[in-house]
């Protein structure tokens, strides 16, 4: 066997020399597709292995938080605001443990002169580390984040700020978005890098200052006891709810458990972390992956094919000589099957020349283990090897030597005389699979092109964005605003609630005064706060009434006591309202016009906002991606929760006006200054389905 092997090879070699062009052309044709494949699988391979460095991932779920209602309306979010759910092992028995990831307030940092504002920090539990696989390279998990004013540092991070990992024991000064006060925090630990497959990427923890603050919004994770299962868990949580909400909250209210493993594909829901991965692109990726090869294939198959009938004088001398028929057409399998090999190592080369570009691309930073790549690949270039030298194989076994000699080459072109040859089969499938990517490609490409041509109904150039601004800036916003104006590169500043490109979500129900007061689920909208000059400079069209936010002066935050509170406030103070087209739908009117005047009041928890006119009706805009519909808005001047600001820019002299901004910023507030362009904000919300 051994031997015949050794004379197949040869034979091979012989007539690949022989036949160098038709023999190059087919194993770079295969090479090419071998390539496109071992990319691609390596980008599944990645998406399908986030969270596994978790030594206990198949154990923690995230408990999200679904409020439902009537008319269909519900509204889904990756954290979690009930601070009952703290109570879930205590009163869950399959719960070993639980843990919270607070950002609801964004921390600022001070290093001597330096500042900083991390981007993925979380006041979080001290038992963190008996959950998630964070290793410490310096400090004890048991103690690590066990004190108040304690903080672990990963490795970058430690990079960064101090130079060096050896930081325990350095102090970092910090304040948060609620107050301009200062806290020391020691460092205690620094761990290893998170790896980039997490939905859940951490820079830095913050321990508790105590049990009080474990409240409010927060991402939960739990801990599941070994043999327990999430069934188990779902089952007693309507009766866990109901004992916190009663019956009536009961049924607005529930958590949906996530497994950690599924969370990077199949979440998207509000206030995720960051935007997740989507299942349907690794999918359609595994299949482009698929017809690549069949196509490949089916032509490597053809050629083999064909190079295989110009031999059959030869094969005709071999069986005359004494070869049989599984002789013959085992040699033409091991030739079919050593070209195979040939391309696969040639599409290795392809693949780990072009890795860079591509890895950038596609955000690839995780391969599979070096051993199964070379295995996979060898057993892929083996089957397409097997399967191509099958077809010239069958063909040369039926005939006799007597015919091989007298065909010669139109052996493969008249074996069939049905009305679909084999031949002509392979060739109409490659056609079809092909064209089926040529169509799949134009398609994407002019989706892509609708998205960055769409007209949102709002403009996004020019525009410099800080987001999530600390509530000191809030208060001394009018006048970091006029000194912003007074500079030379800015045309104009404004600011809002929720900053364009990101969804909105502060929901409540809109009340027409005179006749909803007594209606049990009015329409539920987002609401937007903004400042006088937001709308012009946003373009945004008014169909109906008038731009009342430009007529209206900016009031200073008033002082909040016991006696006057932010509930008074919002209740007591004058309001003017926009909505949008579609909210002008949803209560009831066909025509701007009519719902201009309307008395209505927007309310969320505990804060009732005044009843007021509707001013003016504004033109439908996209807030967020175009893959989410637009929801329906109202909007209205409130300096109380501006929490983005926004700064249209002269580009030709941004060189000069960034500093000067800076400068500004650095004068008036304890903070980092950081800064993003809208467009490429919006631009960000479709990195996905551009790869």
């Amino acid at each position: 066997m051994i031997s015949q092997f050794l004379v197949a090879v040869r034979a091979t070699w012989r007539n690949f020399t022989k036949n160098l062009a038709y023999g190059s052309l087919n194993i770079l044709g295969l090479s090419l597709a071998f390539a496109s494949v071992i990319l691609l699988g390596c980008y599944v391979y990645q998406e399908y292995s986030y969270e596994d460095f978790h030594e206990y991932a198949d154990r923690i779920y995230r408990p999200t938080h679904r409020i439902t209602g009537q008319n269909d309306f519900e509204l889904h979010f990756a954290r979690v605001p009930v601070n009952f759910v703290n109570e879930l092992p205590h009163e869950i028995p399959e719960i070993e443990k639980l843990i919270r990831f607070q950002n609801k307030e964004q921390k600022y940092l001070r290093i001597g002169e330096k500042r900083f504002k991390p981007k993925h920090a979380y006041v979080t539990d001290a038992d963190v580390f008996d959950v998630f696989s964070f290793p410490l390279i310096a400090g004890s998990k048991a103690v690590a984040l066990a004190q108040p004013n304690s903080i672990v540092l990963t490795e970058k991070i430690a990079q960064q700020y101090f130079g060096t990992t050896d930081v325990l024991g350095q102090e970092i000064a910090v304040v948060g978005d609620w107050s301009s006060e200062e806290q020391v925090y020691r460092v205690t630990g620094v761990m290893k890098d998170v790896p980039s497959t997490t939905h859940l990427p951490v820079e830095m923890f913050f321990s508790f200052a105590s049990e009080d603050e474990r409240s409010g919004w927060a991402y939960v994770y739990t801990l599941l006891r070994e043999g327990a299962s999430i069934e188990q868990v779902e089952e007693k949580m309507p009766a866990f709810i109901d004992g916190y909400t009663g019956s009536e909250g009961a049924s607005d209210i529930s958590f949906v458990f996530q497994s950690l493993r599924d969370i990077h594909l199949t979440s998207d829901l509000a206030r995720e972390i960051q935007p997740n991965g989507r299942k349907y692109y690794v999918n359609l990726f595994f299949w482009v992956g698929f017809f690549l090869w069949l196509v490949a294939l089916i032509n490597f198959t053809n050629l083999s094919a064909a190079l295989a009938m110009r031999r059959t004088k030869e094969v005709g001398v071999r069986r005359i000589l004494g070869a049989g028929k599984n002789q013959v057409a085992f040699f033409a399998i091991i030739e079919s099957s050593v070209f195979g090999l040939a391309a696969m190592a040639l599409g290795g080369m392809i693949a780990y020349l072009i890795f860079p570009y591509v890895s950038n691309l596609m955000s690839i930073s995780v391969l599979p283990p070096l051993s199964v790549m070379i295995s996979l690949s060898f057993l892929l270039a083996l089957l397409s090897g097997l399967i191509a030298g099958l077809v010239p194989a069958s063909f040369l076994r039926k005939l006799k030597a007597v015919q091989l000699l007298k065909k010669g080459e139109g052996t493969f072109r008249s074996s069939g005389r049905g009305r679909f040859t084999l031949k002509r089969s392979l060739i109409t499938v490659q056609f079809c699979v092909t064209i089926i990517l040529f169509c799949c490609a134009i398609i994407a490409h002019k989706q892509i092109s609708f998205v960055q041509e769409k007209d949102l109904g709002i403009n996004t150039e020019q525009i410099l964005t800080m987001s999530g601004v600390p509530s000191l800036v809030t208060e001394k916003y009018q006048v970091f605003k006029d000194r912003l104006e007074a500079l030379q590169g800015v045309k104009s500043v404004a600011a809002c609630m929720q900053l364009p490109s990101s969804e909105i979500r502060d929901l409540g129900p809109v009340r027409v005064f005179g006749r909803d007061e007594a209606v049990e689920n009015p329409p539920m909208m987002d609401m937007q706060i903004v400042d006088p000059d937001f709308l012009q400079m946003m373009n945004l069209e008014v169909v109906a009434g008038i731009d009342v936010t430009a007529q209206l002066q900016m009031k200073p935050v008033p002082e909040f006591t016991e006696e006057y509170t932010t509930e008074n406030y919002l209740e007591e103070d004058g309001r003017n309202y926009l909505i949008n087209e579609t909210a002008m739908r949803q209560l009831g009117f066909t025509d701007p016009e009519e719902a201009v005047g309307q008395q209505v009041n927007w309310s969320i928890g505990s804060f009732d906002l005044a009843y007021g006119p509707i001013a003016g009706v504004i033109k439908d805009y996209h807030q967020e991606s175009l893959r989410n519909q637009v929801d329906p808005l109202i909007m209205m001047v409130e300096p109380l929760w501006l929490r983005n600001i926004l700064v249209k820019v002269d580009v030709d002299a941004l060189e000069s006006t960034l500093p000067e901004i800076q400068g500004i910023w650095q004068e008036m507030f304890p903070y980092a200054f950081e800064y993003s362009f809208l467009d490429e904000l919006f631009d960000r919300l479709y990195q996905q389905d551009r790869k």
